[in-house]
C-alpha cells in the first residue's frame, strides 16, 4: 500500500531538487533556480526525520543533512547561501530539526549562535542588527535551550514572553517592534510556546495554551494557515498530554482534507483547493505537508 508521506516526499524531490556538478541542491520552489532558504531547508530536514520515525528511509538522506554546510556563516547559519543575513529563529528551528535527526552537535552549534540574540531588555531578537523581538524567535530559542540543557536561558525567555506577548486568553501575539505589539495569532507561535512551557514544567500554562489554540484554529482557519506553521503547531500539540487526543483528531481531519482536496495528482504536490501557503513556496509547503502526513497516527 502506498504511503502518503513517502509519496509526498518523492514529489518534493522531483519538484524541488537538482544536481549540479554531482552535488544535491534544494531549490526554493518548483521551477525555481534559486537555493532554498534556511527556513525551507529546516522543514525538509524535519520531514526527513519524521519519515525515518515511521520507518521510511529517504534516498540520499545524508546529502540533505550535509547540505546545511552551504548555509554556514561565521558562528551561525545564514538565511541563504548567497547572503550573510542571519535570523535567530531560523537557527533555533535548525537546532530543533537537527535534534530530531540525532545531530546534537549541530543543535548545540545552532544554539550557541541563538543565545547571542538575547536582548538585554528581554526576549530573543528575530534577526541580527534589528530590535524586533518575536514569539517565533523567543519561544523556539527556549524550546531549543531546554533540549540542549540551558534551563536558565529558557526561563528568562519564557518569563519575558509570558509578560509581554501572552494575551489574556492565553495565546501569544506575534512580536514587539518599535514599541508596538503585532497582535496576529499564528499557529506555530502557540506550538513553540506550548513545547517550551511543557519542558519547563509549566504544565498548566502549556495545557491552557494548547486548548485555547485548538479552539481558535477552527478547521477553516487550519486550512488557510501556512503549512510550515501548522507542522510546528501539530508537532508540539501531539506531545502535550492534556490535548493530544483533540490534536490527533484535528490533524486527521486536516490531512484527510489535504488528500481529498489539495493533492494535485498529476504532480503529487499539495497545491489545490485553496489550501494555505507560505509565500506560494512549493518546497516549504510540501515539506511541511510531508511532516503532517508522517506525524498522523
Amino acid at each position: 500500500m502506498s504511503n502518503p508521506g513517502a509519496d509526498a516526499w518523492d514529489a518534493l524531490v522531483r519538484a524541488a531538487t537538482r544536481r549540479r556538478r554531482g552535488r544535491l541542491q534544494v531549490l526554493d520552489g518548483a521551477g525555481q533556480r534559486s537555493a532554498a532558504s534556511l527556513w525551507t531547508l529546516v522543514h525538509v530536514l524535519w520531514a526527513l526525520g519524521d519519515l525515518e520515525a515511521v520507518g521510511v528511509t529517504a534516498d540520499e538522506s545524508s546529502e540533505f543533512v550535509n547540505h546545511i554546510d552551504r548555509y554556514r556563516w561565521g558562528d551561525g547559519f545564514a538565511a541563504k547561501p548567497s547572503t550573510r543575513r542571519r535570523y535567530f529563529d531560523d537557527n533555533a528551528w535548525l537546532g530543533l530539526a537537527a535534534l530530531h535527526l540525532g545531530r546534537r552537535d549541530l543543535a548545540e552549534e545552532a544554539f550557541d549562535f541563538v543565545r547571542t540574540g538575547e536582548d538585554p531588555a528581554g526576549g530573543v531578537r528575530w534577526v541580527e542588527d534589528a530590535t524586533t523581538r518575536n514569539t517565533c524567535s523567543t519561544a523556539s530559542a527556549a524550546w531549543l535551550a531546554l533540549a540542549v540543557g540551558d534551563d536558565a536561558f529558557a526561563v528568562r525567555a519564557m518569563d519575558w514572553l509570558d509578560a509581554t506577548l501572552r494575551t489574556p486568553e492565553g495565546l501569544y501575539a506575534d512580536r514587539v517592534e518599535n514599541g508596538h505589539t503585532d497582535p496576529t495569532i499564528w499557529s506555530y507561535n502557540q506550538g513553540a510556546a506550548v513545547a517550551a512551557s511543557r519542558l519547563l514544567g509549566r504544565h498548566d500554562a502549556a495545557a491552557h495554551t494548547a486548548a485555547v489554540s485548538i479552539a481558535h484554529f477552527t478547521d477553516d482557519r487550519v486550512w488557510r494557515e501556512p503549512p510550515p506553521f501548522l507542522a510546528i503547531w501539530f508537532r508540539a500539540l501531539l506531545q502535550e498530554p492534556a490535548t493530544r487526543d483533540e490534536a490527533v483528531r484535528t490533524l486527521v481531519r486536516h490531512t484527510d482534507r489535504l488528500l481529498a482536496e489539495a493533492l494535485d495528482r498529476a504532480t503529487g504536490l499539495f497545491t489545490a483547493g485553496g489550501v494555505g501557503s507560505y509565500d506560494a513556496s512549493v518546497t516549504i509547503d510540501q515539506a511541511a505537508t510531508v511532516q503532517m502526513l508522517a506525524m498522523r497516527p
